[in-house]
């Protein structure tokens, strides 16, 4: 067995491990927070760089679908009008489904970031 050292006291020895559990806490705080952060940062960079390259990818398509109907329909500013009711209609079926894009989508991605480890006995 363990020798006691005549000069410890139990109750310093108990509050010296509460306190070293209490650091190791933090850390594992502070730890899984940073780690939640960088993931969104992350995801934050790649839906900035996403977003760009849709948007030149909807320029061009724009811009060669109202080519195309401009020479089907014989008048260039009918085939642009056409092309922008296309994307009014897409903007249209956008916002009556934007809960299920905008909300629902990012709410579980963060609930599932945060609260994901705790699922798996990581706590």
């Amino acid at each position: 067995m363990e020798e006691q050292n005549p000069n410890s006291n139990p109750l310093e020895e108990l509050f010296s491990s509460i306190k070293c559990y209490i650091d190791l806490r933090i850390d594992e705080i502070k730890l899984a927070l940073a780690e939640n952060l960088a993931k969104i940062f992350s995801r934050i960079v790649f839906f900035f760089l996403l977003f760009i390259l849709v948007g030149i990818v909807l320029g061009i398509t724009a811009a060669i679908l109202s080519s195309v109907f401009a020479d089907l329909v014989g008048n260039r500013t009918v085939g642009l009008l056409i092309t922008a009711g296309l994307f009014i209609l897409v903007i249209l079926g956008l916002f009556m489904f934007k809960d299920r894009f905008l909300i629902n989508s990012p709410l579980r991605m963060f609930l599932k970031m945060f609260f994901d480890d705790r699922k798996n006995g990581k706590e």
